[in-house]
């Protein structure tokens, strides 16, 4: 990735899979909001805007935690008296561990920007589907650094709940649109049944299960030479969400799906394809992100 601050791409920071995003690199970022906006133009999506952090209990009873302990991040703090800390601080200029006595809160950094919409959605009794767009800094501790394979980075989701039907049915018509729109933009997009788990124990079980079920396709595309990676998803959760959170629709625990977009990963198969300058771009491409009318 680029060194240069006035580049168009993400800058090291030192840290495995953190970056620093310069204004070139942002300018596709909007611009991938703005064709993402276009896209969900014909529903009326309700927004809500996230923090990067949620209730640990949320995580836990969702069951991310059972599915993937290795990649959440959890907040952990110092809960003891000034004169306690007076014994410690010394350990920080000294390279000591000054972290020892912290204990784990309520939060943990988020792993997905849809979680909080179920939880927000809790004891809900819908009479029509619930449509919501979030986008949210999410965080996860990915063990590798290759391009794309992000520890810090930005998600923007199109969610719904409602019955099982209309759940079916939205996902497949927003996944056929997706794969055409990745298509308008230039990108080889190809489309795959994924077997990664969204939640509970049994993940061998539940990865063949998920397979069978075709619960998660990803829309994989090149994000640099030689790297092929899932820069969007289009998830179906059956019941999951709706009988975790009480959330029933037409009188039966309410199903749940979404499309989710890496905004980062999306940024960079796009200059990797068309290049770092986003104003020189083919008109067709531009015109695919919602026009391109961006200084």
């Amino acid at each position: 990735m680029s060194s240069g601050l006035g580049a168009g791409l993400p800058l090291e920071t030192g840290v495995p899979g953190v970056f620093l995003s310069p204004p070139g690199f942002e300018r596709v970022i909007g611009l991938l909001r703005d064709g993402v906006a276009a896209l969900a133009a014909d529903e009326p999506f309700h927004r809500l805007v996230i923090p990067p952090v949620i209730s640990r209990k949320t995580i836990e009873r969702a069951g991310y935690v059972a599915a993937f302990p290795n990649l959440l991040g959890t907040v952990h703090g110092y809960g003891g008296t000034p004169s306690g800390w007076a014994r410690l601080k010394p350990l920080v200029e000294e390279g000591g561990e000054w972290h020892a006595q912290q204990q784990i809160g309520d939060l943990v950094l988020l792993p997905a920007a849809c979680y909080p919409v179920y939880a927000a959605l809790e004891g809900s009794a819908l009479d029509e589907p619930a449509k919501v767009t979030v986008e949210a800094s999410c965080f996860r501790q990915e063990a590798t650094s290759e391009p794309g394979r992000m520890r810090s980075f930005r998600m923007l989701e199109l969610v719904t709940v409602a019955t099982d039907e209309h759940c079916l049915k939205w996902r497949a018509a927003r996944l056929e649109q997706v794969e055409g729109w990745f298509t308008d933009l230039g990108l080889a997009v190809s489309v795959e049944v994924a077997d990664d788990p969204f939640f509970g124990p049994g993940r061998k079980l539940y990865q063949a299960a998920q397979r069978m079920q075709e619960l998660k396709w990803e829309l994989k595309v090149p994000v640099a030479d030689g790297t092929v990676q899932a820069v969007a998803s289009a998830n179906y959760h059956k019941e999951h969400f709706g009988e975790t959170f009480g959330i029933t629709a037409g009188g039966e625990p309410a199903n749940t799906s979404c499309v989710a977009f890496g905004l980062e990963r999306l940024a960079l198969a796009l200059i990797t394809r068309h290049g770092e300058d986003s104003t020189r771009w083919p008109a067709e491409v531009l015109a695919a992100l919602g026009g391109g009318h961006r200084g």
